[in-house]
């Protein structure tokens, strides 16, 4: 468990990470946000949750105020750009941020049956050349300690399965769904080809909190975007790219999608 300050350089994936990213399709990276930014991220969910008229109206989003910093934070972007696509520039980053949306779940509160995203195109996971390209990415910030039989559970490897997922797998079954337990300002990623569960809270001690965030290539779109033009705009130039529009090249004029205005806004 290292702490990884905001301002730090990107963590470049380790080959350990690497490996078992492809055999599993996820990693968890634990406690690495540091306690003023994790406070902040806590009193940030807890108010748009309960309390959105608390903040300022552009503010209550789960990618805004401090939780703009998870965008890139240099715990994951090592990593996005490792699996979804490399850096086009020094100034761009090769990810998308898709779709975002913060969690409370309480005492015996459930989230979603089990369920996976795209298996086929852009958004499926694949490796090629050696080069894993996970399409379709989710990272999941868990802001408060997550104890055994939290969290979100993963059918791991379901990301290659060759062959149906079996309708007995299609219940979530302990056995089967692999678990993790972390503290509080942990990051979980994984593809969203895996099929994965939102079970039942069952910590008395503390409700869960965390933000889910999405994220995907500069060439491919999933989600609708839920964050306002506004809001992007006065975030850090380089923060903005991670919100351009879904495009490689303009051939007319001659112009790389390395870049955001209010003309390129993902959609």
């Amino acid at each position: 468990m290292t702490t990884i300050c905001q301002t730090a350089d990107p963590v470049e994936m380790t080959e350990e990470q690497k490996f078992l990213f492809d055999l599993k399709g996820w990693i968890l990276i634990p406690g690495v946000l540091e306690p003023d930014l994790l406070g902040q991220l806590r009193d940030h969910v807890t108010r748009l949750r309960q309390d959105p008229e608390s903040l300022p109206a552009h503010e209550r989003y789960s990618l805004a105020g401090p939780a703009q910093e998870l965008v890139d934070h240099p715990a994951i972007t090592g990593v996005l750009r490792e699996i979804l696509a490399p850096d086009p520039s020094e100034d761009s980053w090769g990810f998308r941020c898709e779709s975002s949306f913060p969690m409370i779940r309480t005492l015996g509160q459930a989230g979603s049956a089990p369920h996976c995203g795209p298996m086929v195109g852009p958004m499926a996971y694949r490796m090629i050349n050696g080069r894993i390209w996970s399409g379709l990415t989710r990272v999941v910030w868990e802001l408060g300690e997550v104890k055994k039989g939290g969290g979100t559970p993963i059918l791991s490897g379901s990301h290659k399965a060759s062959f149906p997922v079996p309708e007995r797998f299609r219940e979530y079954d302990p056995s089967v769904y692999e678990g993790y337990e972390c503290p509080p300002g942990s990051v979980l990623i994984f593809s969203e080809s895996c099929w994965h569960v939102g079970v039942e809270w069952k910590d008395a001690t503390q409700d869960r909190l965390a933000i889910f965030n999405c994220y995907c290539s500069y060439l491919a779109q999933w989600h609708k975007m839920n964050l306002p033009a506004e809001v992007v705009t006065a975030m850090p130039p380089k923060r903005q790219t991670a919100f351009r529009g879904v495009w490689g090249h303009n051939f007319r004029d001659q112009q790389h999608n390395d870049y955001y205005d209010e003309s390129n806004l993902g959609h």
